[in-house]
């Protein structure tokens, strides 16, 4: 009996094992009846016979243009004119990064500052650094005040665009939801 109940868990586990390396190895070549590759390696696989070191390219990235640290003025404006339902959406969408990833991010931005009565006067101006620079700004939302706010902005093309991510958080603070802000 002892010997009975060993070799079922044996054939259980070996059971189990062959339904997960099958799983594994399934193979979208119809073809192919076992899974096993019967192609040689290819040169991929080869590669291990030198011994010497392999050059490869640095992965590329995209630099942030060093674009001159704005005037507060330039940035109040932007920021109250992006709020603005009178101004274009065409016109708010090079004011704001990522807003060409949701045509309506722009009306969901209008609307959720109006909805939560938000205001924004940014007070200073930091330096830039990597194509980023922060605002020091008084922003009231609802009437309250905002403690050691800012928004943020970045370097696009020749401008200074509203970050993506300050946009977003008005949008969502209104429980709105855009596809310009999922996943970022």
């Amino acid at each position: 009996m002892k010997h009975r109940s060993i070799r079922a868990a044996v054939a259980v586990l070996l059971t189990a094992s062959a339904f997960a390396l099958g799983a594994c190895s399934s193979s979208t070549d119809s073809s192919s009846t076992t899974g096993a590759s019967t192609s040689p390696a290819g040169k991929f696989e080869e590669g291990k016979n030198e011994d010497k070191a392999v050059d490869g390219k640095a992965p590329t990235s995209t630099t942030r243009p060093n674009l001159p640290k704005p005037a507060a003025s330039l940035l109040n404006e932007r920021i109250n004119r992006a709020f603005d339902p009178s101004v274009s959406a065409e016109e708010k969408i090079s004011w704001i990064q990522d807003a060409e990833r949701d045509p309506q991010l722009v009306d969901k931005l209008v609307d959720a500052a109006k909805r939560n009565k938000v205001t924004v006067q940014i007070t200073n101006v930091q330096e830039p650094k990597d194509g980023k620079l922060k605002a020091d700004a008084k922003v009231t939302i609802d009437g309250q005040p905002v403690e050691n706010a800012f928004v943020e902005f970045v370097a696009e093309g020749s401008d200074w665009k509203v970050s993506h991510q300050f946009t977003c958080n008005i949008v969502r603070s209104a429980k709105l939801d855009s596809a310009a802000c999922q996943a970022q």
